[in-house]
């Protein structure tokens, strides 16, 4: 009875060890290629590599950022494939961030500046916001004049709108160009100009990701039957390996746990 009884934790303790070590050596298989991304890039990234071939994952530190991780093997080749789209693309600094709102005195260039980039922000909220739209970025361009000048430059605005693939916003137009007349004083509506494209991004991703949900399913259903098959094979190694006089008293017990 003793005997029964101090293998069957060895078996248990197998198995744990096995899945706990099968998981680690998972693990430790991914490397970071970059960080501090926005989602939208890693998207786009991540559909990038899987048209390729390359299998990565994404993870977020819970605050906007990103980062894009793929097996260790396909490091090198992987940044190369992204190099070659231009991917992590290049940061740029923006209005806001020049000519922030930390100093005591500001100029009223700079707090000119800074209702400027407010107000482009805003407009690019609300037209992000149209169905079909993916991202929109509005810029204006107001000339500053003086109350001295016979003939003033008229400010101009242009619009760049990402619209999702299959999506045909050319009807929209019209609403857009007049919501950014409605928001700039003298705007007039022949000085509005909006350029849409096409975005693949987002198909390309939802696909990749399918791809690669079936294929890490795939290995994970692998990497299981191993397991089992693993344990069945210690589990039939210990039972063979014990000597008849304790399979002769393991048989005894339980007849006589059955009288």
């Amino acid at each position: 009875m003793k005997q029964m009884r101090a293998n069957k934790p060895s078996k248990k303790h197998a198995s744990l060890g096995i899945v706990l070590a099968t998981t680690l050596f998972l693990a430790g298989c991914q490397s970071e290629l970059y960080s501090n991304l926005q989602e939208r890039e890693v998207n786009e990234m991540i559909s990038v590599l899987a048209v390729n071939g390359i299998e990565a994952s994404r993870s977020t530190d819970g605050k906007g950022n990103y980062s894009v991780s793929v097996d260790r093997g396909n490091f090198s080749l992987a940044i190369a494939k992204l190099s070659e789209k231009g991917l992590p693309r290049e940061k740029f600094g923006s209005l806001g961030k020049i000519f922030n709102s930390e100093k005591l005195v500001s100029t009223p260039f700079e707090e000119r500046a800074r209702f400027m980039h407010a107000l482009n922000e805003e407009l690019s909220n609300s037209i992000s916001r149209i169905n079909g739209v993916v991202s929109a970025r509005v810029h204006l361009m107001v000339p500053e004049g003086s109350p001295f000048e016979d003939n003033k430059t008229p400010p101009r605005a242009s619009v760049f709108i990402y619209q999702e693939a299959g999506q045909d916003l050319r009807p929209q137009i019209p609403t857009i160009k007049n919501l950014i007349v409605n928001s700039l004083d003298n705007l007039e509506y022949s000085f509005v100009e909006v350029a849409l494209f096409e975005d693949n991004t987002s198909a390309t991703a939802t696909t990749s990701r399918r791809s690669m949900a079936s294929f890490g399913g795939g290995i994970w259903n692998v990497v299981l039957l191993g397991l089992l098959g693993f344990i069945a094979w210690y589990g039939f190694k210990l039972t063979s390996n014990s000597s008849p006089k304790q399979r002769n008293s393991q048989n005894k017990i339980i007849t006589k746990g059955k009288l």
